[in-house]
C-alpha cells in the first residue's frame, strides 16, 4: 500500500511538473502602412461574400500567394478560394514585396473590387513573370479581374539559417538600384 501511494505522489507530482507546450507565435514583416492590417481578418471566401452586395470594399484578409512580379516585386497574385483569384498591386507603388514569397499567405489590408485590366498590363504582367513570348502574345483582350489596391502586407518572417544572410547581402549586387 506504502508503495501505491509513493508511486500515486510520483506520478502526481510528475504530471504537475509538465509544462504545456508553447503556442507558436508568428512574427510578421510589414511592407507598406502596418496600420492598413487591422481586424477582423477574413479569409479570400468571406472577401468574395462580402463582394456579392458591393463593388468595392475595404478590408484585410488572409491569402496564399500563388504567384510574384519576378522583376520587383510590385504585384501578386493571391487565391481567394478555389477557383479565384486576385491580383495585388500596391499604393502608389510605395513598396514591394520579396519576389521569393509565393506560397506564403499574406495578410492584406487594402480595397477589393473588379476591375477592367488593359492589353498592355496582362502583357506587362506576364513578362514580369518571365511567361515565354508565345504566352504574351496570345494575350489580345483586356480582362475583368478581381483587383486589391493594398496599403499594407504582413508576410510571416523567414527563418535564416546561421550565416545565410550574410551569405547573401555579400553576394547582392547594389549598382543600379535602391533600397529605400
Amino acid at each position: 500500500m506504502r508503495s501505491f501511494i509513493a508511486l500515486s505522489a510520483a506520478v502526481l507530482l510528475l504530471a504537475s511538473c509538465a509544462q504545456t507546450p508553447a503556442e507558436e507565435v508568428v512574427v510578421y514583416d510589414y511592407f507598406g502602412d502596418s496600420a492598413a492590417i487591422s481586424t477582423p481578418v477574413l479569409t479570400g471566401s468571406e472577401v468574395l461574400k462580402q463582394l456579392e452586395t458591393s463593388d468595392s470594399i475595404w478590408v484585410t484578409f488572409q491569402a496564399p500567394i500563388q504567384a510574384v512580379c519576378q522583376t520587383k516585386g510590385c504585384w501578386m497574385e493571391v487565391q481567394l478560394d478555389s477557383t479565384t483569384t486576385a491580383l495585388v498591386r500596391f499604393k502608389d507603388y510605395g513598396f514591394f514585396v520579396p519576389m521569393d514569397a509565393s506560397g506564403e499567405i499574406a495578410t492584406i489590408g487594402g480595397a477589393v473590387k473588379k476591375q477592367e485590366l488593359s492589353i498592355e498590363w496582362l502583357q506587362e504582367q506576364a513578362r514580369d513573370a518571365n511567361e515565354p513570348d508565345s504566352v504574351v502574345a496570345a494575350i489580345t483582350k483586356p480582362e475583368v479581374r478581381l483587383t486589391v489596391m493594398a496599403s499594407g502586407v504582413a508576410l510571416p518572417q523567414k527563418e535564416v539559417v546561421e550565416g545565410e544572410a550574410a551569405t547573401e547581402e555579400a553576394g547582392h549586387d547594389h549598382e543600379g538600384h535602391d533600397h529605400e
